[in-house]
């Protein structure tokens, strides 16, 4: 349980966004009203904190961070507004900055910031804080109001009606995979993988469990037999040159540790295991193969990017979850397409 009516604030934190010099934002912590009943998780209202917009729009549906909507469908423009719930906190950046509008590249390092701190505070509490509210802007006015700006995303997608046959079908061929060979434990930690980015509010988050999910699918395989040849002569130098240090010394461990990276390259890199994968997809030409095999090495490499460096531009996210996604989803068309009906299978309708 949280205090109540508690404020902790940090002050000077730096937000690095690519410009000359960091912003520099004070990180507030404002707790307000606790659970009535410690063991009770309910919704309970109250008339304290901030009014802000509601983290949903009425009547449509959430997949990530959009809202689906049919290109009939009515978008509420205005969300209902609600304060703080019993148990909630807010993770406030206050800081001073002049130019309007505020540059992308902020916007999106202090939304970083703020899970950040949320991350910190589960790590060093033990606690289980969950973004229960969109990442907002408030601009406050010289007559001590506040200017609240966040952003929708709303996906427009045609809205089918399913019929029976299809969901027969569908059934068959989902029963051919479960029963078939190929429905092993690479594609079941796939699938999770696959099926656990649409709950996932984080753009960033979501495009690495995509790729994951491809990770995941690739197998260990040999480089081709010159390449080969090369790390092998290049092991027994380094065996060679160990023979002569003591295996107490630094210089030992040191070429210890270079001949096991030496051995990993016996194997393809894993983005060149990933375009592999794409060598059983069916219906495609030569050239069709050749250019999904490039896309998925060019996907990899930007989530190596990602995960190495940390950072990828916010603009280029959209169409690398989009990519990915088409990717791991071909691969699974695939296989589904490869297994085979299990003889008397019937579909009950």
């Amino acid at each position: 349980m949280w205090p109540e009516t508690f404020s902790g604030r940090v002050w000077r934190v730096p937000v690095d966004y690519g410009a000359d010099s960091p912003l520099f934002a004070e990180v507030v912590l404002d707790t307000y009203l606790p659970r009535s009943d410690a063991a009770s998780f309910v919704r309970e209202a109250t008339d304290v904190g901030p009014e802000l917009p509601n983290d949903l729009l009425l009547g449509l549906h959430r997949v990530g961070d959009s809202f689906l909507k049919a290109p009939q469908d009515v978008v509420p423009l205005v969300p209902p507004v609600r304060h703080a719930m019993r148990g909630e906190l807010d993770i406030i950046l206050a800081f001073e900055f002049d130019e309007e509008p505020l540059p992308p590249a902020l916007a999106e390092r202090l939304r970083d910031t703020a899970y950040e701190v949320m991350a910190l505070l589960n790590v060093h509490l033990r606690d289980f804080l969950i973004p229960a509210m969109p990442f907002q802007i408030r601009k406050l006015t010289e007559d001590g109001h506040a200017n609240v700006k966040f952003n929708r995303t709303i996906a427009v997608q045609d809205r089918f009606d399913l019929d029976v046959d299809l969901l027969a079908h569908s059934l068959g061929d989902i029963a051919s995979f479960l029963f078939g060979s190929i429905n092993s434990d690479k594609f079941r930690t796939a699938l999770e993988l696959y099926a656990a980015h649409f709950n996932e509010r984080q753009i960033r988050v979501r495009f690495l469990l995509l790729v994951i999910a491809m990770e995941a699918l690739a197998d260990e395989s040999p480089k081709d037999q010159p390449a080969l040849g090369l790390v092998e002569r290049w092991i027994a130098e380094v065996n060679e040159e160990k023979a002569g240090h003591d295996s107490s010394s630094s210089e030992y461990r040191s070429l210890d540790s270079l001949g096991g990276q030496l051995n990993s390259l016996r194997s393809k890199s894993i983005g060149a295991q990933i375009g592999d994968l794409f060598d059983e997809v069916p219906g495609l030409t030569e050239a069709g193969l050749a250019d999904m095999k490039k896309r998925a090495k060019a996907v990899y490499s930007r989530r190596s990017k990602l995960v190495h460096d940390g950072y990828v531009p916010p603009a280029e996210l959209p169409d690398l979850e989009k990519e990915a996604r088409n990717l791991v989803e071909t691969l699974f068309r695939a296989a589904i397409a490869r297994s085979e009906r299990p003889p008397g299978l019937k579909i009950v309708r």
